[in-house]
């Protein structure tokens, strides 16, 4: 009777015969050949921990340090995005091999401090990058020619490694650029005019090197959010980077450079998003424009110039600061120095 009432069941029912089976394996969404590259690099750094994950076989879109993206109109799936960073004993360089992810959108190498030698050519075969960051390594090396054919390049950091030779103009030239960050390296030479080709709102910091000569003029076109170039040997005048028409302008680092303006004669929107101003150490002149104690400044500094009268009083921001940020001048007094004589 037992045996019926079961027959009935599967007759009736059959679908319940695969219920009693095991679901089929889920199909891996990984290209055998994006892993097969994958496991090359991890092979180039001799299997650190980083890549515990990167296992032979397995689904690769699913290992740690990757994301991958489905190809519209095909079932493939590939890797867009690399991110290695932070592992003391992953030593070498980066492999040519990063070249045979010709999908990869974003790719990070960072805080590798045993990361060394130049930036490799292959990386210009990947045209589909947005978002390069190389940064707190020990690179070597100029910044490559090749990274002109990144067109869709929309942010590119390199800083803090040791990068020699000049600022290429074509970093000036590439149409989705948007924030370029060249600080702490051992670069040299002018900043490119084609910097003024850059787009409203954009970061450009390239603080720390041993950049020299003017700040080109074109610059004073450009509606920057933040500019840093502190700790140069800058020259010259550089008070178009002010402006009553600098509404995106947050960060203006100047700082310990050799350069010389009138800054009375500066304006800024009292409206003005300015948050950071540091143009100590140079030798700038003049007064401080009234609008600077109406703005919300909250790091702010002009030590070890040659300013000179009082300290602005109206909005009383700049009275929110100590003695320090404004020392150093020729004869600047007023609140918070002692009394104008």
């Amino acid at each position: 009777m037992e045996r019926k009432s079961i027959f009935l069941l599967l007759l009736f029912f059959p679908s319940l015969t695969f219920s009693l089976s095991p679901p089929p394996p889920r199909p891996r969404l990984c290209h055998p050949e994006d892993e097969k590259v994958l496991l090359k690099i991890k092979d180039h750094f001799h299997n650190t921990s980083l890549f515990s994950t990167w296992i032979p076989h397995t689904d690769c879109c699913k290992w740690s340090l990757v994301l991958c993206k489905k190809i519209p109109k095909t079932t493939m799936h590939r890797v867009k995005f690399l991110e290695i960073d932070g592992a003391d004993d992953l030593v070498g360089t980066i492999p040519p091999l990063i070249g045979d992810l010709p999908y990869l959108e974003t790719l990070i190498f960072r805080l590798l401090p045993n990361l060394t030698g130049p930036i490799p050519q292959a990386i210009a075969r990947l045209p589909h990058l947005q978002l390069v960051l190389l940064n707190w390594n020990n690179l070597t090396g100029p910044i490559p020619d090749y990274f002109s054919k990144l067109t869709n390049l929309v942010y590119l950091g390199l800083n803090n490694n040791h990068l020699t030779g000049s600022i290429p103009a074509y970093l000036g030239r590439l149409p989705n650029l948007k924030a370029l960050v060249l600080d702490d390296n051992h670069l040299t030479g002018p900043i490119p005019d084609s910097f003024g080709s850059f787009q409203t709102r954009s970061q450009v910091t390239m603080s720390n090197n041993m950049l020299s000569g003017p700040i080109p003029r074109s610059l004073g076109n450009v509606n920057f959010e933040i500019f840093e170039a502190g700790g140069n040997r800058l020259t010259g005048d550089a008070s178009f980077l002010f402006g009553k028409n600098k509404t995106e302008l947050v960060h203006l680092v100047l700082s310990q450079n050799k350069l010389s303006f009138d800054l009375s004669k500066v304006v800024m929107p009292l409206d003005s998003s300015l948050l950071i101003l540091l143009l100590d150490d140079n030798m700038i002149y003049g007064k401080l424009p009234s609008w600077m104690g109406q703005v919300s400044v909250r790091i702010f500094n002009v030590s070890y110039n040659q300013l000179c009268g009082p300290i602005p009083t109206v909005g009383g921001h700049l009275q929110e600061f100590d003695q320090s940020p404004f020392s150093h001048n020729k004869c600047l007094c007023g609140s918070p120095l002692p009394p104008c004589k």
